[in-house]
């Protein structure tokens, strides 16, 4: 009986001492996070004047040619034939959404690892007449969902140390609802009988052009 009870005593010691050593790895993962945020150093992604201008070059004489043509037959316009080929985030809107990010998720408890940036374009209702049919981004938070450290999710709606991808709510807007929905298949509905939701992406930029 002794040796059971010894033995019990030590199980359990040791399934909270295991528990105690996740919760302290998971906070550590977090603190990881917020230090790289703050750290001050020249970043190892950060390129040359000769790596930047050889980009802008491919792309000048690649993609935006397709664009801008595409530009002319949307507007019919000659003179509006010029895609958008820069967006500006003003700093503090971008410090102010970083540290909302970190809020909603440090709640959750689920690390964050990052953002995913999507091209996209304004539909052509959008209020703004002069951004119709522009290219732009939506920034999304990423998290840690299985093998993958750069999964975009929705900490808003996440559960507890449970990060649930974006498009699980993204595809309720979309004609093509599949079980496993990626963002390339989506076809915008914008159905009037369904409730909009609140999301944790970002995208109210400005473009140049036509800014």
């Amino acid at each position: 009986m002794k040796k059971t009870n010894k033995l019990l005593f030590c199980l359990s010691f040791t399934i909270v001492l295991m528990s105690c050593n996740n919760e302290k790895k998971q906070k550590k993962e977090i603190m990881h996070h917020a230090e790289a945020i703050v750290n001050s150093k020249r970043p190892s992604n950060a390129i040359t004047y000769k790596e930047m201008a050889s980009m802008f070059h491919e792309y000048d004489t690649g993609q935006k040619v397709v664009l801008d043509k595409y530009r002319e037959n949307y507007t019919g316009d000659s003179n509006d034939a010029v895609e958008t080929v820069s967006h500006f985030y003003e700093i503090n809107q971008l410090k102010q959404y970083i540290s909302y990010l970190e809020r909603i998720s440090k709640e959750k408890e689920i690390p964050l690892t990052g953002l995913r940036i999507f091209s996209a374009a304004y539909p052509k209702n959008y209020v703004d007449k002069s951004l119709r049919g522009r290219h732009t981004l939506v920034f999304m938070p990423t998290a840690k969902i299985g093998n993958k450290n750069n999964v975009a999710f929705e900490p808003l709606y996440s559960e507890y140390k449970n990060p649930i991808k974006f498009t699980e709510f993204l595809h309720k807007y979309s004609t093509k609802e599949t079980q496993r929905v990626s963002r390339a298949s989506m076809i915008p509905l914008f159905q009037d009988d369904l409730e909009d939701m609140d999301s944790s992406g970002t995208n109210r930029l400005e473009t140049n052009p036509p800014n």
